[in-house]
Formats: structure tokens, sequence, C-alpha cells
């Protein structure tokens, strides 16, 4: 709670203590959704008819749900990072190391990561 505190200031801004406490819970969900994840994502590329594995790769992110959603998306990873990179900066400098490592040739970020099967099947 003093860490809390330090870092975002709720308690000297003003806010009551249910808030206080609601947005400690959420940092603890944002925190206990991050996880590791490692496979193949199927690529459509131009002329394929259909799509194929492609590289072996790994994902350190924070997930919406670990168990209904084991997949990264990035456009949620910018929001994740507002809030993560006030806690732990060099916890999110990993996170957005691992989604900059997905950077293929042309310069793209796949939107969403589906590595592996077991993530292809939710």
């Amino acid at each position: 709670e003093r860490r809390f505190e330090e870092t975002f200031g709720l308690e000297r801004k003003g806010f009551p203590p249910a808030q206080r406490q609601f947005a400690r819970a959420a940092l603890s969900e944002l925190l206990g959704g991050i996880g590791y994840f490692h496979g193949r994502s199927l690529v459509q590329a131009p002329g394929q008819e259909r799509p194929v594995p492609g590289p072996e790769t790994a994902l350190f992110t924070a997930v919406p749900s670990r168990s209904f959603f084991p997949r990264g998306f990035l456009w949620d990873e910018g929001f994740h990072q507002l809030l993560l990179a006030r806690w732990d900066a060099a916890l999110s400098r990993e996170v957005l190391a691992h989604w900059l490592d997905l950077m293929n040739a042309d310069g793209w970020i796949p939107r969403e990561q589906v590595l592996g099967e077991e993530a292809r099947a939710r």
C-alpha cells in the first residue's frame, strides 16, 4: 500500500478509501495477467491459399484473461504499459522488448499473437 501511494499518490489527490482499494485491485489484476507465451503463429502471406506456421517465437505480455484469451494484443498492450511503466519501469521495458522482437523485416508487428496449439484452441 505504501509503494502504491508513493507511485500513484491517490490518497494525497483526495481519492476516498474505496476508490484507492479498487485501484490497487486493478493493478493487481493487471500484474496477474502477465504471462509468457511460446510457439508459432499462423501467418497468411500473399499468394498462399492457407495460413502457414510462422517462426517459433516467445512473448511476455499482459493479457485480458490468461485462461480465456491466452494471446497478446498489441493495441491493449499500449494501454497496459501506461500503468505498468509507472509501477515497474524495468518490467515494462521487458514486455515492450518482446513485442519489438516480433517486428518483421518490413517493420510490421502483428496486432494479435496467438502462439501455439493451446492458444489457438481458445
